[in-house]
Formats: structure tokens, C-alpha cells, sequence
């Protein structure tokens, strides 16, 4: 992801979930329902993306490989059940407690908890972050398929980008 669309989507998801931040103490039913949802031609891409993600998680230990695919992970699961986006943001903030997404992360679980989320204003940033998670997931998949790489470690290379 571009330094630039790094830092849009960050402020975006910083004011959607500073819009609707959780008082302390409230307790919420996580559904298990997506937080968005998917039409049906994204979701194929989606679970390619996924299926990758969860097999760069089983080999990873610490790092910015590592992190990326906590991350990547976690915002494909935005898509499929808001219960397991909660499960791998939190992971990702356990094992990794400083990793470079931190605060995206912090402000994903802000939002993915919040009950809040229906009032106008909100539902228009709420498809905007959206579009802008789903157009980042797609871009990166698409880079990551487009060139062939010989080196693994390249390969890797070229995805955390």
C-alpha cells in the first residue's frame, strides 16, 4: 500500500471509530455476520486472499512479513465475520504489541465493537471505508499474482509492500 493511501485510509478509520468510540465498560454481542458486506463477484478474490494470509500466519514469527499478514488478514475478515476480524486484530496486538498497525488496528477494534454505527453520517464514511478496504485487499492481491517471482523471500518481499 502507497505511503499516501496509508495514511487516507488511517484517518478515515481514525474518524469513522472517533465518531463512534465505545463507552468503557458496555458490553456488546458480537454478531457473526460481516461487518460489510460482500457482493458475490468479491468474494472469491477475497478468500484467495484469505487462504494466503491465513498459510503466511502459520509461517511467520516476528516482523513487518509477520505483521502484514496479521493485518491483511484481519481486514479480509471485515468481510466474512466481524467476531474473527475482532479474534486476528487482537492477535495481531498481542503478539506483535508494536507493530507499525498498531493504531489502525486499535481503531478497527474501537469500530467492530461499537453498536453505534446508524446514523447517516456514519453509514456514508462506513461505505467509503469500505470501498477503500476492499480496493486495498484487491490492489494488493493483484500485485502480489501479477509479477512471477523466482525467490521466495522476493515473493515476500514484494507482498508486504
Amino acid at each position: 500500500m502507497s505511503k499516501h493511501r496509508a495514511c487516507y485510509f488511517t484517518l478515515l478509520l481514525l474518524l469513522v471509530s472517533g465518531c463512534t468510540t465505545m463507552p468503557s465498560g458496555s458490553s456488546t454481542v458480537l454478531p457473526s455476520s460481516a461487518f460489510f458486506p460482500v457482493d458475490a463477484s468479491e468474494l472469491k478474490p477475497l478468500q484467495a486472499i484469505a487462504h494466503t494470509q491465513d498459510a503466511r500466519m502459520k509461517n511467520c514469527h516476528k516482523g513487518p512479513a509477520c505483521e502484514d499478514a496479521y493485518y491483511t488478514r484481519a481486514l479480509v475478515a471485515l468481510f466474512e465475520n466481524r467476531a474473527d476480524a475482532i479474534t486476528v486484530f487482537q492477535e495481531l496486538r498481542t503478539a506483535m504489541p508494536n507493530s507499525r498497525y498498531e493504531i489502525a488496528t486499535i481503531g478497527w477494534l474501537n469500530l467492530l465493537q461499537d453498536a453505534s454505527l446508524s446514523s447517516s453520517h456514519n453509514k456514508a464514511l462506513m461505505v467509503q471505508l469500505k470501498q477503500e478496504v476492499l480496493h486495498n485487499l484487491l490492489d494488493r492481491s493483484e500485485m502480489a499474482t501479477a509479477k512471477p517471482v523466482k525467490d521466495h523471500d522476493r515473493r515476500v518481499a514484494e507482498l508486504t509492500r
